[in-house]
């Protein structure tokens, strides 16, 4: 497998993973909470609709521009931090959510190192 196939598979995956916790955060919402609560659970669903577009743009970038999929992943990262920020303060408690979080911080940085191989290893291509 070369790096472009590696970096596709981990954007598909991310994307995935984004998707399956995009579903767990639209499942908790239906659920009664505090207003605090829900806000804080639709920032975590614009991050995550965020992060599924981006996962999927970045796949189709690997191979034209890597510099670009570059910063489109590493931008996901402060997003879903804000996410968290938003459970923390709202005292949300759902380990389903934190896990999902801490599976996309692991995306982003294998997406965001991909990238720059990918940048490294094609330096007069851009």
């Amino acid at each position: 497998m070369d790096t472009t196939q590696l970096g596709t598979l981990i954007m598909k995956l991310g994307a995935a993973n984004a998707k399956a916790t995009l579903n767990v955060y639209n499942e908790i919402i239906k659920k009664p909470g505090s207003p605090q609560a829900l806000k804080s659970l639709n920032c975590c669903v614009e991050a995550y609709k965020y992060a599924v577009l981006s996962f999927e743009m970045v796949s189709s970038e690997l191979v034209e521009d890597p510099q670009t999929a570059n910063y489109d992943v590493a931008v996901i990262g402060p997003e879903i931090a804000n996410c968290e920020k938003e459970l923390i303060n709202a005292k949300v408690q759902a380990p389903r959510l934190l896990v999902g979080n801490r599976f996309m911080k692991y995306y982003v940085s294998m997406g965001y190192e991909i990238t720059s191989t990918l940048e490294l290893e094609n330096p007069n291509e851009y």
